[in-house]
């Protein structure tokens, strides 16, 4: 799970802070799964939290998850991450290249959190 800060929209909006699952993840973004209500939307500028080192991103693109009925999946590109997040999530794909299957997905988002 990715920790996404997400900013307010409009004048009555929220900001919020939402733990997402990533159905993937490099050293450049992330793809996340999401609800529309989420409020992630193309071009806006996020902050994406992982095991306490953070960094900006934007949202890519979003699109119909075709896993998950009724669900989004947002691309998120990382805009200049800090070497200690780069390191974090180096980690994880390192741990993750080594499992296979459904074993690795889960593995991603256990190390994510």
């Amino acid at each position: 799970m990715l920790e996404i800060w997400i900013p307010k929209r409009g004048v009555l909006g929220r900001a919020k802070t939402a733990m997402l699952p990533a159905a993937d993840l490099s050293i450049f973004g992330a793809s996340v799964v999401v609800a529309p209500s989420d409020g992630l939307k193309r071009g806006q500028v996020v902050q994406v939290s992982i095991n306490g080192e953070s960094t900006s991103a934007i949202v890519r693109n979003e699109k119909d998850d075709p896993d998950h009925k009724g669900l989004l999946r947002c691309g998120i590109e990382f805009v200049k991450p800090p070497d200690e997040f780069v390191g974090h999530v180096t980690d994880i794909i390192n741990r993750v290249k080594k499992l296979e299957g459904s074993a690795a997905s889960e593995e991603i988002w256990l190390r994510s959190a």
